[in-house]
């Protein structure tokens, strides 16, 4: 190891770019407050960076205030990966705008954050809701998103459902209460 290594630190260390953020270490503690909002927002922006829309507009319907919840960062954000990932591979030609809708918590803190992700033209049958619901092992290769953004939203001690709309699908995923902040 040079002396200008152990300056800087061990590999594998926190790296900051001047003027950038830097990567995170994976062994560092899960951030476990987040802005739900905010993680919406980064996980379309990386759905759009890498191309992965497909040309599906992704409206989001955000509050100007933070809607903070008590979940993994990372989880969240991997929830919200999949749910649009999904949302644009089966989005139908004449109803190509995916709705995100985040609904903040109320204000005594009884029930936690809500976020729904409505896919026009999309209908799944009952067999696949069940699957999704119920057992992931048996859902198609279409569906294997939801049953996966299902298990994770199991893990945070949140919610998901999915329910049959007018205009197609929406799948809502409840997280748990935040509890009373400040009295």
């Amino acid at each position: 190891m040079s002396a200008a290594l152990d300056a800087k630190g061990s590999p594998g260390d926190e790296v900051t770019p001047p003027g950038g953020q830097g990567l995170e270490s994976v062994d560092l503690p899960d951030v476990f407050q987040v802005n739900v909002a905010l993680s919406a927002r980064d996980a379309l922006g990386l759905l759009d960076a890498t191309r992965r829309l497909h040309g599906v507009q992704v409206v989001l319907e955000v509050p100007e205030d933070p809607v903070i919840a008590r979940v993994s960062r990372r989880r969240l954000e991997q929830v919200f990966l999949l749910l649009i990932a999904h949302a644009t591979d089966t989005a139908t030609p004449g109803a190509s705008t995916v709705r995100v809708v985040v609904d903040p918590p109320d204000d005594f803190g009884d029930v936690g954050p809500r976020f729904q992700v409505v896919m026009p033209g999309v209908a799944l049958s009952e067999r696949e809701l069940r699957s999704v619901v119920l057992s992931p092992l048996r859902v198609g290769s279409t569906h294997r998103r939801l049953a996966r953004a299902r298990e994770l939203v199991d893990a945070m001690g949140g919610e998901l459902s999915v329910e049959r709309l007018e205009e197609g699908t929406g799948v809502s995923i409840q997280l748990p209460a935040p509890g009373l902040a400040s009295f």
